[in-house]
């Protein structure tokens, strides 16, 4: 289905929803259009440019090994 079926499809979907998910869908529309980051503090903004860089730098744990050390209490 190309992007505009799916447009079209989502906007027939609408006309049967309540108000209570159109007011969530809103909530949706309006924060994903919003930059948060120059909302972060400097603290907020150094940890993630140290995050991004130890990923280019390969110094991080998989999401599988995570997974894996935490399984006993999941």
């Amino acid at each position: 289905m190309n992007l505009a079926a799916r447009k079209y499809k989502f906007i027939q979907e609408l006309t049967t929803i309540d108000e209570s998910l159109l007011e969530k869908l809103e909530i949706v529309l309006k924060t994903s259009k919003k930059d948060w980051f120059p909302d972060l503090s400097a603290e907020e903004k150094q940890e993630i440019e140290i995050g991004l860089k130890q990923a280019e730098n390969d110094e991080f744990i998989s999401h599988e090994t995570v997974m894996n050390r935490f399984a006993k209490w999941h």
